[in-house]
């Protein structure tokens, strides 16, 4: 019946779904279990049944409307009838068919007794899962083997060379030692003179005489200092972007250059450099008015 089948729909997601006039299908959670047949049967969720509870709660009615697109009022009517044919379908030894949910058996004096479908797990964590059977492990002991240990045998004797065994490893290790220690002072020594040689004869070729140059004709350019007012013309990520806006900026006559990165990691891109903040601002106003709008004063 399809009542049925939205029932087991909604107690994946609610504890209690009650069909009004008939009663409620609850729901209680249970841990994996090994039956006595040794059935593991996985986590999940038991269905019970509560006459008691027949109260439309509007749970069923709401999921019904919208399954089968129809009104609320429509799909109430249509589950109070359903509970009406069930209620004329109880008769004592009958049995009454719920199926996906289990079915009813009607005893006597019209007590009703739910019985679970088999393999029914609406447990959403548990889906998929299915029924294992196990098997008992065999732990039956088994006695190790015991290896015996060999022991030297001890004494004077055996203790004397040991001893002399040991004297004679030390002393090649320290004959060894020594060797290879002056062997790599040698080494070193001969790299040293070997250095010393080479800037010798590299000093000797590089050395030059003074011409006689008349101090009069030296002129020597030193770039006036910067200051602290900048006016930034862009920021940008790659440096090489910012190369070519300096490139661009020196055509056009500006002491452009890159003063650094910001704490975002941007180069920045200015069109000058100023010592003084009115003649930056003078400047700034210019900027603005023919090469960029977005101009802006930079103070380091």
């Amino acid at each position: 019946m399809e009542v049925f089948k939205h029932i087991k729909h909604l107690l994946y997601r609610y504890e209690c779904v009650i069909l009004p006039g008939f009663g409620a299908f609850i729901t209680r959670s249970h841990s994996a279990v090994i039956q006595p047949d040794g059935l593991l049967v996985p986590p999940g969720k038991t269905v019970f049944f509560n006459r008691q509870l027949q109260t439309n709660d509007g749970l069923l009615a709401h999921h019904l409307a919208h399954a089968e697109g129809i009104t609320y009022a429509l799909a109430l009517e249509k589950i109070r009838r359903f509970s009406a044919r069930l209620l004329e379908g109880l008769k004592p030894g009958s049995t009454l068919d719920c199926a996906p949910l289990g079915h009813f058996e009607v005893k006597e004096k019209g007590l009703l007794s739910f019985v679970a479908a088999d393999q029914m797990n609406l447990a959403t964590k548990s889906f998929g899962l299915t029924s294992l059977l196990t098997h008992p492990i065999d732990r039956t002991d088994s006695e190790t083997p015991v290896i015996p240990i060999y022991r030297a045998k001890s004494g004077v004797q055996s203790i004397w060379r040991y001893a002399a065994v040991g004297l004679i490893a030390l002393g090649l290790g320290g004959y060894g030692a020594t060797y290879r220690y002056n062997q790599s002072v040698m080494a070193y020594n001969q790299s040293l003179e070997a250095q010393a040689q080479e800037y010798v004869q590299e000093q000797i070729q590089q050395a030059t005489f003074t011409p006689d140059i008349d101090p009069l004709i030296i002129s020597v350019t030193i770039d006036p200092p910067k200051g602290p007012y900048h006016l930034v013309a862009g920021a940008f990520r790659v440096e090489d972007n910012a190369t070519r806006k300096v490139a661009q900026l020196i055509e056009k006559g500006y002491d452009a250059r890159i003063i650094g990165q910001n704490k975002y990691g941007l180069h920045q891109v200015v069109f000058s450099s100023y010592l003084d903040r009115p003649q930056a601002l003078k400047a700034l106003s210019q900027i603005r008015a023919k090469e960029n709008k977005e101009a802006w004063l930079l103070v380091q």
